[in-house]
């Protein structure tokens, strides 16, 4: 069905994406935009989601392991994730399916200028259902300093290009 330009297929696209599963290939780069959290944002994520001294109490933070204000891991792994969503622009994505396991080394501070390495991974046609593929994309978070902040991954269920599809 068309609707002012945008196609919406059978299996829920909005509009009709340039990149399918076929056309991504192992270990191929995403170019993600820095990622910088201000200290407002950090305090408001906090507030808001995640209360732990650390996040919203700069004198409270001060005097704990951190040693100052830090952004939440979620706010970090939310923040990354929209980056890397950016970086993904017109691929036929239908679904997320799953995140693969977060690890956390060092905090982020407010101010902290973070660069997101991602590529794709672990690509595999569905059997059972061949329009359809899975794929990852795993993700290394480093810092100005470069010291790793984060490790995750995404799992994603990706169209292929076949005209059943649409």
């Amino acid at each position: 069905m068309a609707r002012a330009g945008v196609t919406v297929g059978k299996m829920g696209l909005k509009e009709k994406p340039k990149t399918f599963f076929e056309d991504l290939s192992e270990g191929g780069p995403l170019k993600c935009r820095p990622v910088v959290l201000t200290r407002d944002e950090i305090l408001e994520f906090g507030r808001k989601y995640d209360p732990q001294q650390f996040h919203v109490d700069e004198a409270a933070a001060g005097i704990s392991l951190f040693g100052g204000l830090v952004a939440s891991s979620l706010h970090t792994l939310a923040a990354c994730t929209r980056v890397v969503v950016d970086a993904q622009d017109s691929v036929a994505i239908l679904s997320g399916v799953g995140l693969h396991k977060v690890k956390m080394f060092n905090p982020v501070r407010p101010g902290d200028v973070l660069s997101v390495e991602a590529w794709w991974a672990d690509l595999k046609r569905s059997r059972s259902k061949p329009d359809r593929g899975f794929a990852s994309v795993r993700c290394k978070v480093t810092n100005q300093q470069e010291e790793l902040v984060m490790e995750y991954g995404y799992r994603y269920l990706i169209a292929c290009r076949t005209d059943e599809a649409f």
